[in-house]
């Protein structure tokens, strides 16, 4: 069983994530993951991983691909992960699932939020020397990723 304190430790990561991802932060993003962490990504249906990251250069290379494809034209980007269920392992591991939906704003010309995908994450987190820290993260979302699919020939 893990404690109160832990659960919003966890539930924190998570939300974490979200900013991180959203607001470019290269350093946040890296720091959530511990140094052998394996995040990948099972787009629309897929069997088999469309992504893999592991390692602190991995976290940083996908936000830096972010900032070249997704600021760099003024696409906004929101996660929303309303829900997660927390199912401990033991006092120091557990595993973590957690629904997402993901909107799009293509800014200044389409403000209003689209989304664009929903699914869940599937997460091993441990809790580590700088606190709870994703240790494996497999994300499943169904949806639209590519941009001009969204907003046409604009993007």
């Amino acid at each position: 069983m893990i404690s109160s304190k832990d659960r919003n430790e966890i539930l924190d990561l998570v939300t974490r994530y979200s900013f991180a991802w959203d607001s470019s932060d290269a350093d946040e993003f890296s720091a959530i993951f511990t140094d052998t962490a394996i995040m990948q990504f099972f787009v629309n249906g897929a069997q088999a991983p469309t992504t893999t990251l592991s390692g602190e250069n991995a976290f940083r290379k996908a936000i830096a691909g972010r900032i070249n494809r997704f600021d760099s034209i003024g696409l906004v980007t929101k996660h929303y992960m309303p829900n997660s269920i927390i199912s401990p392992h033991d006092l120091n591991s557990a595993h973590v699932k957690t629904q997402a939906q993901i909107t799009w704003q293509l800014m200044p010309d389409y403000p209003q939020p689209r989304p664009v995908q929903a699914g869940y994450y599937l997460s091993e987190v441990v809790r580590t020397e700088h606190g709870w820290q994703f240790s494996k993260r497999d994300v499943y979302l169904n949806g639209s990723v590519s941009i001009k699919e969204v907003y046409g020939g604009n993007a």
